[in-house]
């Protein structure tokens, strides 16, 4: 059994209107005529295709040399225009398929229909999928057409994808009519005739198109219904949808989906980013509150016993003191030790300064660094840049590196 797509089809009144759903059982079951509010607890949440009737639709075939589809658009009222008895101007068309002969197919429907049709399916804000025209989609044997008779109606499928809306009472007239103008070598070998409904006086007058040479009538009683047979055989990408500009009010709906999705995915970068920046602040600011410490500690190790506000400027402001309080000679003898082995002690990588202290002559430095290979590094550089001897003092290794005190320039 094939799923059963949810249709919707307007009836001659306009405000009723007829929903075919599946049952318990999976199969099509039709509700109404009645108003879409009447049945709007059955239409909720569902994806809904709508069949405009038949008698409503003209399907044709038009000639365009272009493919261009905007100039398409452009052309076909006036390619058709001979054709019709309505003004264009009051004529939605709308372009399908191009046919093995380079013809268009073409469905064209008063644009009052579709302002009713549309007006009522968005007052009631349904999920709509298509809005197609049910002659196109009459379903028709190899070699042969198909007819469909239901309560005042009669729809002849004369191929895959054409047909025509009949009254039923006339209708064995216009079967005959069409077969008459069908050329001799596109006749039909069968007809099946679908009664969904109990006969009709008119119908027995379909019987004597058996008369006609090579054409066989085949009859099926108490047949399903024409929407219940197009709900189990709707197909993936309907033909001549006619919700296009501007009758598509899925655009208000359906358009906003992607941009939506979109919308979301630029919102989830830009909280990123932020949670990002701020992970990011929040690392410096630790940073920085470890190397504030540090600094105190150094301060408070070289100038044990005074009081930390500003270690930074305190720090620089007894550098000073202590070159003018030496007379000059060991402040330029500091400043000379601490100009040659700071760029080294800076440049140093892993090397945290734990505390410094001066003597005339010397300076006493305690360390961590990586490694004991870091330390000999250390010691050589100083040597080199300082001009002055460098005495590791002591070196002890520590499952985070290597803590150590080196004298620079003389002994201890």
């Amino acid at each position: 059994m094939h799923p059963v797509h949810p249709l919707l089809r307007p009836t001659d009144d306009p405000h009723l209107w007829e929903a075919v759903l599946p049952d318990e059982q999976g199969r099509p079951r039709r509700h109404g005529p009645a108003s879409l509010e009447a049945l709007g607890s059955r239409l909720a949440g569902r994806a809904w295709a709508v069949l405009a009737p038949g008698d409503r639709v003209l399907l044709t075939r038009a000639q365009l040399p272009t493919r261009n589809p905007r100039a398409v658009r452009r052309a076909l009222p006036y390619a058709l225009e001979e054709q019709l008895a309505e003004d264009v101007e009051d004529l939605h068309f709308v372009p399908g398929a191009r046919q093995p002969d380079g013809t268009l197919a073409v469905a064209v429907v008063a644009r009052a229909d579709m302002e009713a049709w549309t007006r009522a399916l968005r007052a009631v804000d349904l999920q709509v999928t298509a809005l197609v025209p049910e002659t196109a989609l009459l379903p028709a044997p190899e070699a042969g057409w198909a007819l469909w008779l239901e309560g005042e109606t009669a729809w002849l499928a004369t191929g895959e994808g054409t047909g025509l809306s009949l009254d039923r009472d006339q209708a064995a007239f216009w079967v005959r009519r069409q077969w008459e103008q069908t050329p001799e070598a596109e006749r039909p070998e069968c007809l099946l005739l679908h009664r969904v409904d109990a006969p009709r006086e008119a119908d027995a007058e379909l019987q004597a198109l058996a008369q006609r040479p090579g054409l066989q009538l085949h009859w099926e009683d108490d047949a399903p219904g024409l929407m219940e047979t197009l709900s189990t055989r709707w197909p993936s990408r309907p033909p001549l949808d006619l919700l296009t500009a501007p009758y598509d009010f899925r655009r208000g709906r359906g358009s906003w989906r992607p941009w939506r999705a979109a919308a979301l995915l630029l919102l989830a970068v830009v909280l990123v980013q932020l949670a990002s920046q701020l992970w990011v602040l929040q690392a410096l600011e630790r940073e920085r509150a470890r190397l504030e410490g540090e600094i105190r500690q150094v301060y408070g190790q070289t100038f044990p016993g005074g009081r930390i506000v500003d270690p930074r400027r305190q720090m620089a402001s007894a550098l000073r003191q202590l070159e003018q309080g030496d007379g000059g000679a060991g402040g330029d003898e500091l400043a000379a030790l601490l100009g040659r082995a700071g760029p080294v002690l800076a440049g140093a990588e892993g090397l945290t300064l734990r505390s410094l202290r001066y003597q005339p002559g010397r300076l006493d430095l305690d360390l961590e660094l990586t490694d004991l290979q870091a330390l000999d590094r250390l010691k050589a550089r100083l040597e080199a840049e300082s001009g002055h001897p460098v005495e590791i003092r002591s070196a002890s290794a520590r499952e985070e590196g290597v803590e150590a005190r080196i004298l620079l320039g003389g002994a201890g």
